[in-house]
């Protein structure tokens, strides 16, 4: 950004024009590139034949629907979202007396509309996000002198970063409010979300008959606490200590009911029904825990930071030299494995890897947990856990929504972190040249945001290939 040239007062002196944009950078579809996301041109004529379409689109959602309802259910809690999201942005700017001129679910050829004062409320067709537009969000778009003092450009820094962030606001609010439901009115393994804790937190799910796990007497529900002397805290740690000792007879030590026991145990062979193995002869659980409303209520911000963390943590990973090398050797090899994953059962310990909370979402390859996921691979991996386990749904459209608030501040355009940088930046110039009011010009910031804009168009693509080619499996 550079200096702007001086402010021509109006009639109003406490209203600053803004300075005209660069030459050569002008252009209607520039203008739309930086209001709130890419939008469609607000002047066009209604389509032909909005209730074919409106009729067609339901049609569509009804197929889903009757072919699989826990994708419908994603869908229209992404729908949801995403209408929350924009409601967030359009309460502040009406708050904040800006001129709101449309309101619309989806993108593309318009379905069905009304207008309430001098707002146009609607869905379109191509449900690909929505959008709220609001007047004057930089120096490139022309605005009619009499609303100028309306523009979203005009108003304070506050009421700026306010609309700004109110869509991300919107998601970290809801995801809170579906963490503590998730936490008190559902519950989750060990009565946490973070999947590490969750790991720590298992216990027998099942007892194989004819194993030595039976002849010890384990039962279950029992937390084995160490094998042959071998602390256990994690599910894998059984299978480390069990592996390769077929014949052996090893000391467990198992609680039960708060009380530690110990038993001894064969690493035998077994056979029952289609469940065939060899050594212990268990199969694992992870038992819900409930908390309760006081504890939910100082559990959730916590969970929330964690999760947030994580988040930052992966994105971070992702977009580092060697995860996005990892990235695009995973997008280059996509449909030449084998697609064998699902539910296993482990020979050497004779224990199903399948959970009981059916909570997480892991893919059939180590290879494959640092990698983003488009909003097929989101659809399909929220259709399979609803079929698992409804309830978990909930966890994973907190999930989203914290990744969703998050990715919509980054700090350029036409992201909502972008007006935030901006808005910073004109405080910050504000504050240098002791002026009441600094204009950047957003036009000089073009080149980056095409380029930005380029990036999230090969990531989305790659990511839709992967999630098709290569998708993410529930176990």
């Amino acid at each position: 950004m550079t200096d702007t040239t001086e402010s021509t007062p109006s009639t109003d002196d406490r209203i600053e024009a803004p300075p005209p944009p660069a030459r050569g950078y002008v252009t209607e579809t520039e203008q739309k590139v930086t209001q709130r996301g890419i939008t469609p041109d607000a002047s066009s004529d209604p389509p032909s034949n909005p209730g074919l379409r409106l009729a067609g689109l339901v049609a569509v959602l009804v197929a889903v629907g009757l072919w699989r309802p826990w994708m419908l259910v994603m869908i229209l809690g992404l729908v949801v979202m995403i209408f929350l999201h924009e409601l967030g942005h359009f309460i502040m700017a009406k708050r904040a007396g800006m001129k709101v001129t449309e309101f619309f679910l989806c993108f593309g050829p318009k379905l069905w509309s009304f207008k309430r004062g001098e707002t146009e409320y609607g869905v379109k067709l191509l449900p690909l996000g929505a959008y709220v537009k609001i007047i004057g969000m930089s120096n490139m778009e022309e605005v009619p002198p009499s609303d100028e003092g309306r523009t979203y450009r005009q108003k304070t820094f506050g009421q700026r970063v306010g609309v700004a962030v109110a869509g991300s606001t919107m998601h970290f609010l809801l995801a809170l409010v579906l963490i503590f439901i998730s936490l008190v009115m559902v519950g989750q393994p060990g009565g946490t979300l973070d999947p590490r804790l969750q790991g720590e937190r298992w216990a027998v799910g099942n007892v194989i008959a004819g194993s030595g796990a039976a002849a010890a007497g384990l039962q279950a529900g029992d937390k084995i606490v160490s094998i042959d002397g071998r602390p256990t805290g994690e599910w894998n740690d059984v299978r480390s200590v069990v592996q390769g000792r077929r014949g052996e007879t090893v000391a467990v030590v198992y609680e039960r009911d708060g009380q530690q026991q110990t038993t001894e145990a064969e690493l035998r062979p077994f056979g029952s029904g289609d469940r065939q193995g060899c050594c212990l002869g268990i199969e694992v659980a992870y038992p819900k825990e409930k908390l309760s409303p006081t504890e939910g209520l100082t559990h959730a911000p916590l969970e929330f930071g964690r999760i947030t963390s994580a988040s930052i943590g992966a994105l971070g990973n992702f977009f580092s030299l060697s995860g996005l090398t990892n990235f695009a050797d995973q997008v280059g090899d996509a449909g030449k494995a084998d697609d064998g994953a699902g539910s296993t059962t482990d020979q050497s310990s004779g224990s199903s890897s399948s959970s009981s909370s059916g909570s997480s979402a892991s893919s059939s390859s180590g290879s494959e947990d640092n990698r983003l996921v488009s909003i097929v691979g989101v659809v399909k991996i929220g259709s399979d856990v609803g079929a698992v386990s409804p309830a978990a749904l909930i966890a994973l459209f907190a999930l989203v929504n914290i990744s969703l608030g998050m990715i919509n501040l980054f700090p350029l355009l036409p992201l909502d972190g972008g007006h935030v940088a901006i808005a910073v930046y004109e405080k910050a110039q504000e504050k240098r040249l002791r002026r009441r009011r600094y204009f950047a010009d957003v036009s000089r910031l073009l080149p980056i945001t095409y380029a930005f804009i380029l990036v999230l168009g090969v990531l989305a693509v790659s990511t839709l290939y992967l999630d098709i080619a290569a998708p993410l499996s529930v176990k």
